[in-house]
């Protein structure tokens, strides 16, 4: 069953924050943060293991996706193996580094994506699993728009808050405040 994370866009640092687990220390459990239905349009869906794309069609990949940095990375690579291969470096060598880089790239190509879009302010909102890429974006959408805040419908009034009368100013939870001796 195919597992995806799902990214939204980041509406403030504080969000951002990962909280710090020493180990051996239960995780906190994770808290769901309110989304908008706005930003659910915007949602990435990342998927889970092994890139077959990132492995046969390595720069091209890294191009679709806008990885700059690594595709500059990759050249950079390849280059050296190639001038590597003329001077110091067997023809055999050069291309089994090659390959094994590939497999590298093949096995990380989703982490780069998603540390791409950590850079470009987005979050994690949640991880998404289905029988296809389909189902779990209808879990995801499901689940969210269930805790969607929903903007207020025009030409309904909204709820007002009333302030405390004055007798209840004076009583702190259960207990009556003390009275003053005079």
């Amino acid at each position: 069953m195919p597992v995806y994370t799902v990214h939204l866009p980041s509406r403030g640092a504080s969000e951002d924050r990962v909280p710090i687990v020493l180990p051996g220390a239960a995780a906190p459990p994770p808290r769901p943060v309110p989304v908008t239905q706005a930003e659910l349009v915007d949602a990435v869906f990342v998927p889970e293991g092994f890139s077959r794309a990132a492995f046969w069609l390595g720069p091209f990949w890294l191009a679709w996706h806008r990885l700059w940095l690594e595709l500059l990375a990759w050249l950079v690579v390849v280059f050296v193996l190639a001038s590597g291969e003329i001077w110091f470096i067997a023809g055999w060598t050069s291309f089994f580094i090659g390959f094994l880089l590939e497999i590298l790239l093949g096995l990380e190509a989703n982490n780069l994506r998603r540390a791409w879009l950590r850079r470009n302010g987005y979050r994690l909102a949640d991880v998404a699993a289905g029988a296809s890429r389909d189902d779990a974006e209808r879990g995801f959408y499901r689940r969210a728009l269930e805790t969607a805040v929903r903007p207020p419908e025009p030409g309904k009034p909204r709820p007002q808050s009333y302030p405390a009368s004055p007798q209840q100013s004076e009583v702190l939870g259960l207990f009556p405040l003390p009275e003053d001796p005079k």
